[in-house]
């Protein structure tokens, strides 16, 4: 008798034991995490197939936080790990208003809460820019804008401005067409030598820029 009760009382410490040590899937309660996504411009060189997002979080404690990633409304990813300065952004998600949702830990319990709306755009190709050349009074203007797409390709940008500097103001002198494959070419005469600029808008799918020239031409 003494043996089956000396049995049974093992037996219940180590059902004890094995039920404190186990891990819950619950969050606790009152977890809540918010997540502040900064704009980001994708890279502009076409062999980058992710970028750094930044993000801020605001949470009760400190969470693993793993979220699903919205673009435009669409999930175009789970389970991606949301770390506290940034998440990793595949270039195949491509561009558009970003959110996150269905906040949880790398456990799998929920966290309530989610994240604002941040507009993720591609960046202009690295190689863009234009080259002006003087002879005499004619100037002859050519330049190449594109910016890279979610499949990694070089996409011609459609519209820019052409601008010179007249005393401490910018005026545009010709609105831009480009090409398919995102080159124009323009001719002017000036005598006096200026200092001019290429102004590409920034768009919900792509991040504008400025390129001027260096010193008057």
């Amino acid at each position: 008798m003494k043996s089956f009760l000396r049995l049974a009382a093992i037996t219940l410490a180590s059902t004890a034991l094995i039920a404190g040590n186990a891990t819950s899937s619950t969050a606790a309660p009152g977890d809540t995490a918010t997540v502040t996504i900064q704009p980001k411009a994708l890279s502009g060189f076409a062999s980058s197939t992710s970028d750094l997002v930044p993000v801020s979080i605001a949470a009760n404690r400190s969470l693993a936080l793993r979220a699903t990633v919205n673009v435009n409304g669409v999930p175009v990813a789970n389970e991606v790990s949301i770390f506290n300065s940034f998440f990793t952004y595949q270039r195949a998600w491509g561009a558009g208003a970003v959110t996150l949702t269905n906040l949880h830990e790398s456990n799998g319990a929920p966290v309530a809460g989610g994240s604002n709306a941040a507009q993720v755009r591609y960046g202009i190709e690295y190689r863009s820019g234009f080259d002006v050349r003087k002879r005499g009074k004619k100037l002859t203007f050519k330049g190449k804008f594109r910016y890279v797409d979610n499949r990694n390709q070089n996409v011609s940008i459609r519209k820019g401005q052409l601008q010179v500097k007249r005393g401490s103001k910018w005026k545009t002198i010709k609105n831009l067409k480009l090409k398919k494959n995102g080159t124009f070419t323009y001719k002017r005469k000036d005598k006096k030598k200026r200092s001019y600029r290429v102004v590409i808008k920034t768009t919900a799918v792509y991040q504008g820029n400025t390129w001027t020239t260096r010193g008057k031409i």
